[in-house]
């Protein structure tokens, strides 16, 4: 094997979405950072290995937790040049495989935004992190060492196995790197008031930047709405309707005084707030680059509006489209990957025993400072503020313990 050829990686298929969703029935080929051959039969690496149980096994539980000890079925070989995607997607076998590397997948997205590799939470007590790909089990978790996934239950009785749906093997893994970047409060010392709902909204932000690097899913976001956001956006309510559980999700338009305190409900307002944010710079890089002509003021100003603006985008957005698309795709990487950078930097600033909104908030703004983008930390700023998420009051609270001055005030 060549060595220049070992540098390349190792080859997967993929789901950016579950198969069942529309135009997502066939898996993707994308490459993961390993070295090509690096990866032994499971699939295992130095860092998680894959465990398929041959017998009933339960929802692992404290004190019941890994390495798994029961029967299991020998471990997936991978092909004679070292990658694994040769395995049919409706075998049995490609379970584990797709896990393995949507896991690894999400590692290198994020750990390229982060600039270092990260350590597992637990790796005091395990080296590597176990993945049970499928258990009897209408659910999945992500816990101490441990990552297993049941199926999703249709009305008409068919399981769909969740570990063919990207999103929540990103969330969960979402969780995972959470716990490594903050860290877990002291034993008997409380959480911060907002770290659950935040740990809820930044995994599905986890698995929404992740789905982003897929160039279906990218291609399909923009040729739907021929590439105009603002159609992904609540103004319409597509976004209720959309395909990608991700965009679902982000595209709300809850503000934090129509929220209860349960976490998934109190996670809805960052999450929708950050996916405003993307959006927006989004339109102001098609804008500056003049690929769009587009009226002034933000996502925020746009919902005091009326529903022409919904016509004035979709307008300027359609006009010579299919000489737009990858220039608008380009645009569109350039927005995630400015605001995901900013969200993993901001996780160093976080402290997980007093984590607030406000602190995440400006965590985020101050990373966009540092990368000297203060015009797009503007608009986190408004945006996080029609959320109701920051107030005048967290500007000069949080500002005035600042030593620089920072443009978004």
């Amino acid at each position: 094997m060549a060595s220049s050829e070992q540098t390349i990686g190792t080859r997967f298929l993929l789901y950016p979405q579950a198969p069942t969703t529309p135009g997502y029935d066939k898996p993707e080929l994308v490459w993961i950072s390993d070295a090509q051959g690096s990866i032994l039969a499971g699939p295992e690496n130095g860092r998680m290995y894959v465990v398929n149980p041959t017998q009933h096994k339960t929802p692992y539980e404290y004190p019941y937790l890994p390495p798994f000890a029961g029967p299991r079925a020998p471990p997936v070989e991978p092909s004679p040049d070292g990658h694994f995607d040769h395995i049919d997607p409706s075998s049995p076998d490609f379970l584990g495989v797709h896990v393995f590397g949507c896991v690894a997948r999400i590692l290198d997205v994020w750990e390229g935004y982060l600039g270092h590799r990260i350590t597992w939470h637990f790796s005091k007590t395990y080296e590597r992190l176990e993945i049970v790909p499928m258990i009897d089990w209408d659910n999945a978790q992500s816990g101490y060492g441990m990552l297993e996934f049941g199926f999703d239950a249709a009305p008409d009785g068919t399981r769909h196995p969740y570990a063919l749906n990207f999103d929540v093997i990103a969330h969960e893994i979402g969780h995972s790197i959470l716990f490594s970047e903050i860290g877990l409060p002291a034993p008997g010392l409380p959480a911060g008031p907002d770290l659950r709902a935040y740990h809820e909204g930044v995994s599905d932000l986890c698995s929404l930047v992740g789905m982003l690097h897929f160039d279906t899913a990218m291609d399909r976001l923009l040729r739907r709405g021929a590439g105009n956001l603002m159609a992904m956006n609540e103004l319409n309510r597509v976004a209720e309707l959309a395909d990608e559980r991700q965009i679902r999700i982000a595209g709300n338009a809850r503000k934090m005084s129509e929220v209860s305190d349960e976490v998934h409900d109190k996670s809805r307002p960052f999450t929708g707030g950050f996916f405003d944010a993307l959006v927006q710079t989004y339109h102001d890089i098609a804008v500056d680059q003049g690929l769009v002509h587009l009226p002034s003021g933000s996502i925020p100003d746009a919902r005091a509006l009326n529903g022409d603006l919904e016509r004035v985008y979709a307008e300027a957005f359609k006009a010579d489209y299919d000489l737009k698309h990858f220039p608008l795709k380009a645009a569109l990487a350039d927005a995630r990957d400015i605001m995901a950078l900013a969200l993993a930097r901001s996780w160093g600033r976080l402290d997980s025993e007093s984590l607030t909104y406000a602190d995440a908030a400006y965590a985020v703004c101050d990373a966009l400072q540092g990368n000297g983008q203060g015009n797009i930390a503007d608009t986190v700023v408004e945006c996080l503020a029609w959320r109701e998420i920051l107030t005048p009051y967290d500007i000069h609270l949080l500002g005035r313990d600042r030593s620089r001055s920072a443009a978004w005030f």
